[in-house]
């Protein structure tokens, strides 16, 4: 693997002379003030700080004391136990998300309100983003194209992170360790961080630095081929933020770095070993102005260099983004009626350049498109009976003009005691095929395919609608409180853009390749059933989501489970700061990648579980199991063609320590 070019230990050295850890912030001064301590405060389903309560749009939250207790690494761990979230590992050994039947393509994951960048097509690796200073992570599920724009037709995840505060520090170790599929000598995974802060004259600084080893797991040891390859990351972050004239200003400086390496097989009659091998180096550059309350300028700059492929075809790729979202919130009167506006302008860019490092041709030649956009939402309430509408005007380099529209409806009503929320609503989005599903050559030959662009794809459309209820009630003479929602979703999609294999392609060339391809339509529809219940020292959760995906020839959709159960038990001991969590997934009824004709599995269960103890206010200690059961797929299930829907994994222990100072 290559060694990092950023000087790692030069920010960890930096923030031994800080002496404050990240405090959990929030989007602006006025939230801070205005959170009730028994309560989120959301910003994604309107763009304005809003109790979750009061939300006009449903918005699954995760907050900080979760994020801490699943993962003291990356995304991927804490959305696994989301409910109605799917992750799937890619055969890069990433991962991606589903939401609502939407693959991670249709799927826009943000930071702080704007998009990052996604190393294949526009699905976003989570285990590229690290859980260091998440305040809270909201998810919307269903069409959220009047407010993000592209790519947002299943859904939205808006990463959300803290605000650095005061003057402290704080150091993570954990050490894993993989019971039955280890690597020979190599057995350990090690995630350390440190994070700190400083407050100086009038401005606030930051700093984390985090990194992860991890040598990846082997099923068969006496094969050449390894299933979970061996990973190196490393995360910087710099901050700087200050409040001049009532205006809030911020800089933050992100640094990613990743190695990634899996031997896949032998050069007949040579000693030679053909290796997946990817190396990621990416930069980030955020500038936010705003006056909290009035308006707000927000810009992103991000570059993506990654150079990836099998050991004796690797090719070059940078990618860059560039963004500039402006957003003014006002208030109107209508007769005695107050509605309350977000209005904003987008300016986005995207470039992308490839070249075959071992041939020296430029596959892909500094392709860029450019697109402005403006939005307009309003939200009027009277009583218990909010309605919010919305419309959106985009203008691409390459498309043309799209638009998208939204209309929902809530209320509230009391009932015996049982508290009653209804909600409904209709919406269009649609997604503009980015520049990778167009141009970029995925050549994994070594791993047995190929994904190609389709410079001929026509941007996607769709019409959603969902109507859902929720109901919480505290069971007569007891302390337990009982919650439950359903949710019914449905839509249709036109020229939805999937990856279809080339048979005649992939005859040709002895290889699986596949090609981006517009279906003329697809539906998509289902179901969302949670419980929950709880007290003050037990937390019962089960999630049940059923799909049906099929296109226009009555074809189910790739990869997508029909039946999918999340459950989760909580248990906070009275008398010491101590939680234990088992949580378990289950997906059922899965359908087979495009080209399988063979199924060994299509249902699997995995459970985790997860002991945390504060041993006080500074040292917190947590230990867990992965997979408990070590289900996984099949060692030859790709090479003898058959399709196992079980997840490439493999128990791991581990044991983690935190201190605060």
């Amino acid at each position: 693997m290559r060694a990092s070019t950023f000087p790692f230990p030069f920010a960890c050295t930096l923030m031994m002379g800080m002496v404050s850890t990240v405090v959990e912030g929030v989007p602006t001064e006025e939230v801070v003030e205005a959170i009730d301590e028994t309560e989120h405060m959301v910003v994604t389903g309107t763009r304005l700080p809003t109790l979750l309560s009061h939300s006009p749009v449903k918005v699954d939250v995760i907050d900080e004391e979760a994020i801490t207790r699943l993962s003291k690494g990356t995304l991927r761990q804490v959305l696994e136990v989301m409910p109605g979230v799917v992750v799937r590992r890619s055969q890069k050994d990433g991962y991606n998300v589903q939401l609502h039947g939407f693959n991670g393509d249709h799927v826009l994951v943000l930071v702080n309100g704007q998009p990052i960048v996604s190393p294949t097509g526009s699905s976003v690796d989570l285990d590229q983003i690290s859980v260091a200073n998440i305040r809270q992570i909201e998810i919307v599920r269903g069409a959220a194209s009047v407010l993000y724009g592209s790519s947002a037709m299943g859904g939205v995840i808006n990463i959300i992170t803290a605000q650095p505060r005061g003057n402290r520090a704080s150091l993570d170790y954990e050490l894993g360790h993989y019971t039955d599929d280890a690597i020979d000598g190599d057995t350990l995974t090690h995630t350390a961080r440190l994070s700190a802060t400083k407050q100086l004259k009038g401005w606030q600084g930051s700093i984390s630095a985090q990194h992860i080893a991890n040598p990846g797991f082997d099923y068969d040891a006496s094969s050449i081929a390894q299933d979970g390859g061996a990973v190196d990351k490393n995360f910087v972050k710099l901050a700087l933020s200050s409040q001049l004239d009532r205006t809030d200003i911020s800089y933050a400086l992100q640094w990613f770095d990743e190695s990634k390496h899996r031997p896949q097989s032998a050069i007949p009659g040579q000693t030679s070993i053909i290796s997946y091998q990817s190396d990621v180096q990416q930069w980030q550059h955020d500038i936010s102005i705003k006056q909290p309350g009035v308006w707000q300028v927000n810009t992103r700059y991000l570059a993506h260099d990654e150079t990836s492929g099998n050991t004796n075809g690797l090719r070059n790729t940078d990618i860059a983004l560039g963004e500039i979202d402006a957003q003014y919130p006002f208030t109107a009167q209508l007769g005695e009626a107050r509605i309350d506006w977000v209005s904003g302008v987008v300016l986005h860019a995207d470039t992308l350049d490839q070249q075959n490092i071992d041939t020296g041709v430029v596959e892909v030649d500094d392709v860029n498109r450019q697109s402005i956009e403006t939005y307009l939402q309003g939200q009027w309430q009277h009583n218990n009976t909010q309605l919010l509408a919305g419309v959106r005007v985009q203008n691409d380099s390459d498309f043309d003009w799209h638009t998208a529209a939204k209309l929902s409806a809530t209320g509230s009503l009391n009932y015996n005691g049982i508290s009653v929320h209804l909600r409904g609503g209709v919406g269009s989005s649609y997604r503009v095929p980015n520049l990778k599903e167009r141009y970029y050559v995925f050549d994994h030959s070594n791993l047995g395919y190929m994904v190609l662009g389709n410079p001929d794809l026509q941007p996607e459309t769709a019409l959603s609608s969902h109507i859902g209820a929720a109901f919480e009630w505290p069971i007569s003479h007891s302390e337990w409180t009982i919650k439950t929602d359903v949710e019914l979703h449905y839509t249709e999609a036109s020229d939805f853009i999937i990856t279809l294999r080339d048979d005649e392609a992939s005859t040709d060339a002895g290889l699986d390749i596949s090609v981006y391809n517009n279906l003329d339509e697809a539906r998509l529809y289902g179901t969302d059933v949670s419980v929950a219940l709880q007290n003050d020292n037990w937390k019962w959760q089960t999630n049940y989501s059923y799909l049906h995906t099929e296109d226009q020839d009555g074809e189910r959709l790739p990869e997508r489970p029909t039946h999918l159960i999340k459950t989760a038990l909580t248990y906070r001991f009275t008398h010491t700061d101590t939680s234990i969590q088992l949580y378990a997934v289950h997906e059922n009824d899965v359908s087979p990648t495009a080209g399988y004709t063979q199924t060994s599995h299509d249902a699997y269960t995995t459970i985790n579980t997860v002991l945390q103890h504060e041993l006080d206010t500074d040292i917190t200690v947590r230990a867990g199991v992965e997979n408990l059961t070590n289900e996984h797929r099949a060692p030859d299930a790709v090479s003898a063609g058959v399709f196992d829907a079980r997840p490439t994994s493999s128990r791991r222990v581990y044991l983690s320590a935190s201190y605060t100072f």
